[in-house]
């Protein structure tokens, strides 16, 4: 057993140098301003009174995602997990259904002021899925770690509203990802189905390649639906990966480690 958890504790460490990297680097890069063109979504059209429909409408999908999961929580399968684990994926579709809302409230009338709630609550989702992914596979038995990297990713949308510098908030989400994939590839789980991370994981690059075509998408469309509203589902997709997942887990046996 020593032996078997020597080189986990190795990967541990390198990991941790990782993390403490992007914390650096979030300050030390040159700052980047918000880029205002970034609020002029291809999709502008309007229907039933509401601006902005397709993007605004789209959110919705948060919430059916985010309820599921919240009632997910509630199974035998995730009950079974330890307690710093099950609040992580807790507090991620609890944030999850306050994106709906605060991705609704933005895109009703985009700017900088709107988008500080939009970003909140996504926070709220990837860094406690970041949380998630190691408390199972380390073992955490304290919330702290949950709390801390919660903290660190709504500290990052505060300073860029009061500092105008973007790059902490990119570092942790493209950092927790990024960490996410790491943990995935090089640390064993005690649980199944964690292979379902994986299309989750694929859903979040098409939403994030949708996005940045968002305008070439509507226009291959016809007009139909644009890259942004493309985001949206898809990315809500992606939790369904992760709620199906937990519903369908279980302990692994000493054959399956």
């Amino acid at each position: 057993m020593a032996a078997r958890s020597q080189p986990v504790r190795g990967r541990v460490y390198a990991l941790a140098v990782i993390a403490a990297v992007l914390v650096v680097l979030a300050f030390v890069w040159p700052p980047f301003a918000q880029p205002q063109g970034y609020h002029d979504f291809a999709d502008q059209r309007a229907w039933l009174g509401i601006p902005n429909y397709g993007n605004v409408a789209s959110n919705v999908m948060f919430l059916v995602v985010g309820l599921a999961g919240l009632g997910v929580m509630r199974t035998p399968a995730v009950r079974a997990m330890e307690s710093a684990s099950r609040h992580a994926y807790a507090l991620m579709f609890i944030g999850l259904v306050f994106t709906t809302f605060g991705s609704a409230y933005y895109h009703w009338a985009p700017s900088d002021t709107r988008l500080v709630w939009d970003r909140l609550p996504m926070t709220v989702v990837f860094m406690p899925l970041l949380a998630a992914t190691y408390a199972e596979r380390l073992r955490w038995r304290s919330d702290l770690p949950l709390l801390v990297l919660t903290l660190l990713g709504v500290g990052s949308v505060a300073y860029w509203k009061f500092s105008d510098n973007l790059m902490p908030y990119l570092i942790a989400q493209g950092g927790a990802i990024l960490l996410i994939v790491l943990a995935l590839a090089i640390l064993p789980t005690p649980w199944t189905e964690r292979r379902m991370l994986w299309p989750a994981l694929g859903c979040y690059a098409i939403a994030f390649v949708s996005e940045k075509l968002d305008m070439d998408i509507f226009r291959a469309t016809k007009g139909v639906i644009s890259g942004h509203t493309i985001k949206h589902l898809v990315a809500a997709a992606a939790f369904y990966f992760i709620l199906h997942m937990l519903r369908r887990q279980q302990l692994k046996t000493d054959t399956d480690r």
